[in-house]
């Protein structure tokens, strides 16, 4: 592949991943010539919004606890809603477990919770809409066994 059409490539694929349109032209069949120009297409305010409402990361983790109750360090939610998803393998004996999301400030209060689940290796969802941006929020693990597994959680938010 030559340089000019590895540069074409970039281009296309940049402007693509920024919502762009790509003008180029070609000197003949095949090969690509130099991005001449690149244009913004202009977006309504509905569009722009659709764009950036997305699903976010604010905290995740894979661990193997040492006791029955694990609970997370402190972060913050930006929005006004989170999901928690969470799971746990090895659960051949029969192990359980559950996660809650509770605020970080003692006494803590459970805004959502997951009842207890076999650890198996299945995700586990669950939402709320009562959350407050700007508050510090944990996640608890609880187990219903002592013996510990494998597990993962993760805290997302629309925004």
């Amino acid at each position: 592949m030559n340089v000019y059409k590895r540069l074409a490539v970039a281009a296309a694929t940049a402007a693509l991943a920024n919502g762009l349109a790509l003008t180029a032209t070609t000197a003949h069949a095949g090969t690509a010539a130099p991005v001449h120009a690149v244009t913004a297409q202009a977006l309504s305010p509905s569009q722009a919004a659709a764009r950036a409402a997305r699903w976010h990361t604010i905290w995740q983790s894979k661990f193997k606890p040492r006791h029955a109750k694990w609970v997370s360090g402190a972060f913050g939610v930006h929005a006004y809603n989170a999901t928690v998803k969470y799971q746990c393998w090895n659960g051949g004996d029969g192990t359980k477990a559950k996660a809650s999301l509770v605020e970080a400030d003692y006494p803590y209060r459970t805004l959502a919770s997951h009842s207890y689940a076999y650890c198996n290796g299945t995700w586990w969802t669950f939402k709320t809409t009562r959350v407050k941006p700007n508050t510090p929020y944990k996640v608890v693990i609880q187990q219903n066994h002592g013996r510990t597994h494998t597990e993962q959680v993760g805290v997302y938010e629309y925004r």
